[in-house]
C-alpha cells in the first residue's frame, strides 16, 4: 500500500513527494516554523498527512468566474 494513503507519519522524503517541494525547501520551511511537523525525542522529522494537506491547500485563489458569481449575488441581494 502507498505510504501516503495510510495514517503513518510521513518522512521528509514522503512529505517532499506529496507537496512537490524539495527536501531542502521543506527543511527551510521547518526552520521558519511555516510548516507543521513532529520531532519525537528531538530527532527524526515526521509529518501528518492532514497537516500537510492543510498547509498545501491554504490561501486558495478564487477564479474570475467565482468572483463574478459572488459579485452578482451581492448586487442582486442574494447571499454568497
Amino acid at each position: 500500500m502507498n505510504p501516503i494513503l495510510t495514517d503513518k507519519p510521513l518522512t521528509i522524503k514522503q512529505a517532499a513527494d506529496f507537496t512537490g517541494y524539495s527536501q531542502a525547501y521543506l527543511y527551510k520551511l521547518i526552520n521558519q516554523k511555516k510548516v507543521p511537523c513532529f520531532k519525537p525525542e528531538g530527532g527524526k522529522i515526521l509529518f501528518s498527512l492532514d497537516d500537510l494537506k492543510n498547509f498545501v491547500y491554504r490561501n486558495r485563489q478564487s477564479a474570475d468566474y467565482e468572483l463574478a458569481e459572488q459579485a452578482d449575488a451581492i448586487l442582486t441581494g442574494g447571499r454568497v
